[in-house]
Parts: C-alpha cells; sequence; structure tokens
C-alpha cells in the first residue's frame, strides 16, 4: 500500500480514474453508431452540402475523460459555399460569442445553381441583417436528425445485438442515449468551421490561438432560450488542446480533480470551469512548472480553484480565456459557491497534513476523496471499477444487464469504511493520535474568510461538545478511560474537530455547518453518486 502523498495521488488515479479496459467495447459500438448517423447527415440532399468532416470532443477527445467512456461528443463540421466570406463580428452583449453576418456568401450563392437549395435554406434561418440565427439553424439541424432515426427504427445493430436509441436536444447538442448492453449518450454538436483569418480576439488571446487553422462557431442557446437569436458561442477546442498538451502531469491533475468532483456530487462545478483554470496557468506558467510531483500541482490547483470560489468581499472570478470580459461563473448563487470552495478546501487541508504525515486515518480520506471506498477494503490494481461503490457512480453495466443501479446499498458504501463525521473524515482517532502534540494539529489549522461569522463546528444539537452529549467526556478527553471507549461511544464528538473545519464563507447559512452531507466527507448524502453521464430528464451543457 502506498505510504506516501505522491505515491497514494498516483494510485487513487489508476484505480479510480483510468478505465482504459472498457475503452474498446464502448468506442466500437459508439463507432458504429457514428457512422450510421453521420452518413444520414451527408445522404440529406442540403445538409450533405455542407458537413465536411466531424472531431472528437469534450473530455474524451482531451483524454481527460474520468470514469467509464459511456458519454462522447462530436463535433459535426458544418461549412458553407463561399464559407470565407462570411463576416465574423463580435457580440458586444454576450463576451465569448460571436455574430455571423452571411450578406456576401448568400450575394454570390443567390446568383449559382448548384447552389440554389442552400440559398434557400439562408434565406429561412437568417434575419433582417442576412445574420445566421442559432435557433433556426438548430430548428432545421432537429428535423434531420428526426428524420434519420425514424429511418433507422430508433434502434442500431451492432454484433447482431439490437440497441434502442432515445433522442433528445440538449443545449447546443443533438443527444442520442443508447439503451442495451452497452449504455451511453453520444452529443452530435453543431458547429460552423471557420478560419484562423476569421478568428475576433483580442491581441492577448490571439497569440495563444497562432498556429491553429480554423476554430467553430457553436449554435449555443441563450439561458433563457431566445427567437431569432443570432448570437453563437466562439470555440477554440484545438487550440485548447495543443496549449494542455505535453506538459506532464497537468492533465493527470485535472482528471483527479474532475473524479474529485464526481465523487463530491458537485454538479456546479463543471469540466469546463477546470479546464479553463488549467488553461489560465499553462498560459501563465513555464512548461517545466508541470514535471513538479503530481501532489504539488494537485494541492496549488485546489487553492487557485478555491481562491476563485471564495465569497470575499469582491467575489472571485472564473474568465473565460479567450475572452475575460465573460465571468463564467457569475450565475453561481452564493450557497453553490460555499459548497464547492468548502469542500475543495477541506481536501486540500487533507493533502497537505497527508504530505507532512501521512497516518492511516489520512490515507483512507485520500482515497475517499476520489472513490466511495477507501484504503482498508482497496482492491487490487484494476479491479475497483468492478467491486467497489465507485462503479456505481458510473451507473450503467456493461455487460448485458440494463438494470438501472441501486443507489442506496448501505453495505456497499457505508461499511469499508465508517468515517467519524466529528473527526473530519479521519476515522475514529483523535487529533491527539494521529499527530502526537496539540501544537501540531493547531498548525494546519485552515484560514478563516473575511468577515466570517464563527460557526458552529459541532453537529450535535446541544452545541457545546462532548461535555453535553457525554458527562464522561472530560475522562475521555485526557486519557482516563480507556481509548476503546472514546471509538465505542456513538455520541461522543471528537474534543478537537475544530483543527481540521474548514473555512466557512462570509455571509453562509448557519443551519447546517456540515453542508458536504451527513458523514462530512459529501459521500453520503441520499442521493446516488454523480457522474458526468447525462440522463434524459437533465442534459448536460458544457
Amino acid at each position: 500500500m502506498a505510504r506516501n502523498l505522491e505515491n497514494s495521488l498516483n494510485q487513487a488515479n489508476g484505480e479510480y480514474v483510468n478505465f482504459d479496459e472498457d475503452r474498446a467495447p464502448y468506442t466500437t459500438h459508439y463507432n458504429a453508431l457514428r457512422d450510421k448517423l453521420y452518413s444520414e447527415w451527408k445522404g440529406s440532399p442540403v445538409l450533405g452540402k455542407l458537413v465536411k468532416g466531424n472531431t472528437l470532443g469534450g473530455g474524451y477527445g482531451d483524454n481527460l475523460k474520468v470514469s467509464k467512456p459511456d458519454e462522447f461528443d462530436l463535433v459535426i463540421h458544418l461549412t458553407f459555399p463561399e464559407n470565407d466570406k462570411i463576416i465574423v463580428k463580435a457580440d458586444p452583449r454576450k463576451p465569448g460569442n460571436v455574430f455571423l453576418d452571411m450578406t456576401k456568401v448568400m450575394e454570390i450563392i443567390g446568383n449559382q445553381e448548384h447552389n440554389k437549395p442552400v440559398f434557400e435554406l439562408l434565406q429561412k434561418i437568417v434575419n433582417g441583417k442576412k445574420q445566421l440565427l442559432e435557433d433556426k439553424l438548430q430548428s432545421w439541424l432537429q428535423s434531420i436528425m428526426t428524420q434519420a432515426l425514424n429511418k433507422m427504427g430508433k434502434q442500431i445493430e451492432v454484433g447482431g445485438v439490437v440497441s434502442q436509441l432515445i433522442y433528445k436536444k440538449c443545449g447546443p447538442a443533438h443527444t442520442i442515449f443508447v439503451k442495451g448492453p452497452y449504455e451511453y449518450s453520444v452529443d452530435f454538436v453543431p458547429a460552423i468551421k471557420l478560419s484562423a483569418a476569421q478568428v475576433v480576439l483580442a491581441p492577448e488571446q490571439r497569440k495563444y490561438f497562432a498556429g491553429t487553422p480554423h476554430w467553430d462557431a457553436i449554435p449555443k442557446p441563450m439561458k433563457p432560450a431566445q427567437n431569432e437569436n443570432p448570437s453563437f458561442r466562439a470555440s477554440f477546442y484545438d487550440a485548447e488542446r495543443r496549449l494542455l498538451h505535453g506538459k506532464n502531469n497537468l492533465k493527470n491533475a485535472i482528471r483527479l480533480m474532475k473524479q474529485h468532483r464526481n465523487i463530491k456530487n458537485k454538479a456546479n462545478l463543471k469540466s469546463y470551469y477546470i479546464k479553463t483554470l488549467f488553461l489560465w496557468e499553462a498560459a501563465r506558467r513555464d512548461a517545466s512548472y508541470w514535471q513538479k510531483p503530481l501532489k504539488e500541482i494537485l494541492i496549488e490547483m485546489q487553492g487557485k480553484l478555491g481562491e476563485t470560489l471564495a465569497l470575499t468581499t469582491k467575489k472571485g472570478k472564473l474568465l473565460f480565456f479567450w475572452d475575460p470580459k465573460l465571468d463564467m461563473i457569475a450565475d453561481l448563487t452564493d450557497a453553490q459557491r460555499s459548497d464547492m470552495f468548502n469542500c475543495v478546501m477541506k481536501t486540500k487541508y487533507t493533502f497537505e497534513r497527508g504530505d507532512g504525515n501521512l497516518t492511516e486515518d489520512i490515507l483512507n480520506s485520500v482515497f475517499l476523496a476520489f472513490s466511495n471506498k477507501g484504503s482498508e477494503n482497496k482492491p487490487a490494481n484494476g479491479q475497483s471499477r468492478r467491486t467497489s461503490t465507485d462503479s456505481q457512480v458510473n451507473s450503467k453495466p456493461k455487460v448485458k444487464e440494463p438494470t438501472p443501479t441501486k443507489p442506496n446499498e448501505p453495505k456497499k458504501t457505508v461499511e469499508p469504511i465508517k468515517a467519524n463525521p466529528k473527526t473530519n473524515d479521519l476515522g475514529k482517532k483523535s487529533v491527539e493520535a494521529q499527530t502526537g502534540t496539540k501544537p501540531k494539529a493547531k498548525a494546519v489549522t485552515p484560514p478563516v474568510q473575511p468577515n466570517q461569522a464563527k460557526p458552529n463546528p459541532n453537529p450535535n444539537p446541544n452545541g457545546n461538545g462532548a461535555k453535553n452529549s457525554n458527562p464522561n467526556g472530560n475522562g475521555q478527553q485526557n486519557g482516563a478511560k480507556p481509548k476503546t471507549k472514546v471509538e465505542a461511544t456513538p455520541v461522543k464528538p471528537n474534543p478537537k474537530p475544530k483543527v481540521v473545519t474548514p473555512p466557512v464563507q462570509p455571509n453562509q447559512a448557519k443551519p447546517n455547518p456540515n453542508i458536504n452531507g451527513k458523514n462530512g466527507n459529501g459521500g453520503s448524502n441520499p442521493q446516488p453518486p454523480p457522474s458526468e453521464k447525462k440522463d434524459e430528464s437533465n442534459c448536460r451543457l458544457s
């Protein structure tokens, strides 16, 4: 078993993040579906003239996917005749978005007989200013996708086995949910492919785009949706992939932060937020920085994320890398920010303590940051994805058993680690037992947010710690009674929980100081563990 933090993080990365053995069967099935639907799009009389290739995007394309490869993002590139004549202008109302003026394109192809079908389509999907409209384009594509699926009988046969297909429009994507032996989803994301000469970027951002030949304008709906919306989201996926490439531990750190997000059920912390955080650091740092040990990068990047989420007098911001006028987390509520901040910072302090003194209890907490199963009962390498409860995060079975996940299986999720909620997931031992002395424990007390109200760190209703909940609390604290009695008393809070209590946001609601779940680690909330996977009722926007 790993006995230092660096080895523990690398072991967690191998056990809970990398699922290479599942890639081949899922990818084979996905390839068949992709080829079939792509051929249907190419076969459309008008759309067939516009479709010009596809790119595997998202976490899978970036090699940043965690858990099973059960969600694919396929960017479908659309190119109009005379595409280089599209006039691109920045949307002054929406940083990061652009207008696509089709005036010159329509002037040219309006006199070309072979492009008459495309010209007639454009007449229907532009406004009076000849700007391409996101909602009109998407509505047209939606009708074509529906026709294609109806033609396929809403099913696909791969290897002699039939899988059912369910279609739903999810944000900018046309999402197909596959139901069968392999259950996964595919986002077909349309994108207007544009050249480097058409890019609209400030000089500072343009230098990071240099050398990238193309970029995309994505028809992403506004929130709330708007009729006749001429605004498209600028996407620089190829340039981002180049910025993150070949930087040693950078991608490992991203994967671990995404897995931690999944396990702790922080769905508001989107994958692209984490990626954006690293894009900024990749631009600022020398390449040698990413050769540092994984533990150092992960702890520092958790701190950067905490600063971003902090509720200070001036709230932290996460600026869109390609247009810093856009704050990507501006719409998050204070409660959502506090929830994510406390979760991230709590784990950061656990890692910092483990780096100095990796006790068995802290080791368990390290593994609990990435799986619902701790280190004491952790299976051998490569087996945790089959037997541990982190497999529930990926809920869909690989074999021919479409039985839905049963999230509330207490024996699987609780028995491997019986963490003491009063000791910050550090098991049954007191802080003194882990660190040896009280002064050492005080040395790792986390900082307090500005203007912070002092919360009650003791979730006991009495609010006074062990003295009110156990008349013999003093004897347990000073060691007069046997240690076994300390461990066995279910109602006695640890007398030193304040030492590892994570910082609480200013103006944070008081009712429950433990916002990450009943066990203090966010892993035993009543709802099932999350994943990055979408379902039919809640389509993820990335």
